[in-house]
């Protein structure tokens, strides 16, 4: 027991660098390359790039230095956020936002990991040459994109995942996820993220120059960086900038925090944190913003806004490609490129469980791997299997990847804010910092942060929480599908889909909340003996 604690103890990062990639290749992942472009395209193109970088401003960085300083100042206490956060809750409060804390990492890599496994399926499949796509037409194209991607995914019947391929790609990923987990931090996600992050960066920049060297590419390029200033005037333009900056840095994650933690007072949060936001923001504007929208809006034309966030990275960039010189090797590279930033993502996504079973229970790094191995493979498997239309999944991705991340990151700003003052905490980060605490950035946490984060959480459910309650209703949902001519028993299954997914997610919710009142009280009582 004492060495597994001492081994756990003395367990961190190995350079400031790695902490900074390992950060960094966390929150670049599939919403800078697949999401970013789509929000963009949708949404006024160069216009959408103006409250993209006022909310970068006033709720990215803020967040991010907060996430950091948080969890320097809470690692006296543990690794994991249940106990981090008891520098500055006790109690109900404290387990409330413990038990989110754990739960949002561990449940987004549940869905998030089958998602990789189709960028892991296309770069194998672009790279060996079996990703021919025949058609003389671009519609043609586009059409066999789409065959093969619901084909592929399972998404065309319920179950018919379970028949195709992308079992063997998902189950790879999940190896190879918890191989680096179980090499620990620095010998596992450390040196990872410092051979993936060049990696992916040069294969990216190979990319961008031949996609700056396509004749007519200018054409693509104008619909990015030509706005359509119109578009500033409506919210939901500013709310979707808001919500891209909130997911592309992992804010609310929980996993900045718990990273953080392991930083001593004479280590660097400032300069650290604004490094990681700032590496993503580099990522995701020139890498996910120069190749994606330029290419598909010069081969599909305005065609490509109708595709969703999946449609554009799955079904029209491989009909793009297949129409491209030398595609299949640019489409591997691609792929490739997608699948090293999801996987970067999805490991970091496990590492808060991990030290939550290692903290809270003084279970070894092997025992705990094991124990959340078979515990999220059990979860994957409904969201694999009831995946006709991305039911499962979509509904997931909203309650967990949207509405919890929010809580959470709203969480640890009114913490930052009004528990532990924000003169306090800029106090404490600037000790051991390279640069000091901007003070701009202090005024936007005192005064702007909180109520933009507070502005747009009640925004964003106005907007989106109706839609998606009706889409737990059977009879709501089939008489929409009468109404369109759609198939009523397929529309009212959804519905059933819909609603077991958030029956399960609550039942989780109690169940990781009843391990981490045990853990929390364990460790109380030892204090107390």
């Amino acid at each position: 027991m004492e060495k597994r604690q001492a081994e756990h103890h003395q367990e961190g990062w190995a350079s400031r660098i790695g902490l900074i990639l390992a950060v960094a290749s966390g929150a670049i992942g599939l919403g800078n390359f697949l999401r970013f472009p789509g929000q963009a395209a949708q949404n006024g193109g160069g216009a959408f790039m103006v409250p993209y970088i006022i909310s970068f401003l006033i709720l990215g960085i803020p967040v991010c230095l907060a996430e950091w300083t948080m969890g320097r100042m809470g690692g006296k206490h543990g690794h994991s956020t249940p106990f981090i956060f008891r520098e500055y809750l006790k109690g109900f409060p404290l387990k409330l936002s413990g038990t989110i804390g754990v739960m949002i990492p561990v449940m987004i890599y549940v869905y998030y990991v089958f998602i990789e496994s189709w960028c892991l399926a296309y770069a194998y499949y672009f790279l060996t040459g079996q990703m021919s796509l025949t058609g003389s037409t671009q519609d043609e194209m586009t059409k066999q994109a789409s065959t093969f991607f619901m084909h592929l995914t399972g998404a065309e019947a319920n179950g018919s995942s379970f028949q195709s391929p992308i079992l063997v790609f998902f189950i790879l990923c999940v190896l190879f996820n918890f191989l680096l987990v179980y090499r620990g931090l620095s010998k596992g996600l450390e040196a990872f993220a410092k051979i993936a992050m060049p990696l992916m960066g040069i294969c990216a920049t190979i990319i961008l120059v031949r996609v700056l060297t396509i004749p007519g590419i200018e054409s693509g390029l104008a619909v990015m960086w030509n706005p359509e200033w119109s578009k500033l005037t409506q919210p939901k333009v500013w709310i979707s900038a808001a919500g891209q900056i909130f997911f592309s840095l992992s804010t609310g994650f929980g996993i900045a925090l718990v990273f953080s933690s392991f930083l001593k007072k004479k280590d660097d949060v400032v300069l650290s944190s604004l490094s990681s936001a700032s590496l993503n923001e580099f990522a995701e504007v020139v890498f996910g913003g120069m190749i994606t929208i330029p290419v598909a809006f010069l081969f599909l034309g305005m065609q490509a806004t109708s595709f969703g966030t999946f449609g554009m990275g799955f079904i029209a960039l491989p009909s793009v490609f297949g129409m491209m010189p030398g595609g299949a090797f640019f489409g591997g590279l691609w792929f490739l490129v997608l699948f090293l930033a999801a996987i970067t993502s999805s490991v970091t996504m496990l590492q808060p469980g991990i030290l939550f079973l290692e903290e809270g229970f003084h279970v070894g790094r092997r025992k705990s791997s094991l124990l959340l191995f078979l515990f999220t493979f059990c979860l994957c498997l409904p969201i694999i299997y009831f995946n006709k239309d991305f039911a499962a999944l979509d509904i997931a991705d909203f309650y967990i990847g949207t509405i919890m991340i929010y809580i959470l990151a709203s969480i640890q700003i009114f913490i930052f804010v009004f528990k532990i003052g924000v003169d306090r905490g800029v106090k404490d980060a600037n000790e051991g910092s390279l640069i000091p605490f901007p003070r701009s950035i202090r005024f936007v946490l005192k005064y702007i942060t909180p109520w933009f984060l507070l502005f747009i959480f009640v925004s964003f459910c106005y907007m989106n929480l109706p839609e998606y309650l009706d889409k737990m209703n059977p009879e709501v949902m089939g008489l929409l599908a009468e109404n369109k001519g759609e198939n009523v028993e397929d529309a009212k299954t959804k519905a059933v889909v819909a609603r077991s997914v958030v029956i399960g997610l609550f039942i989780i919710y109690g169940f990781i909340y009843i391990l981490v009142s045990k853990a929390l009280n364990h460790s109380k009582d030892k204090v107390a003996t």
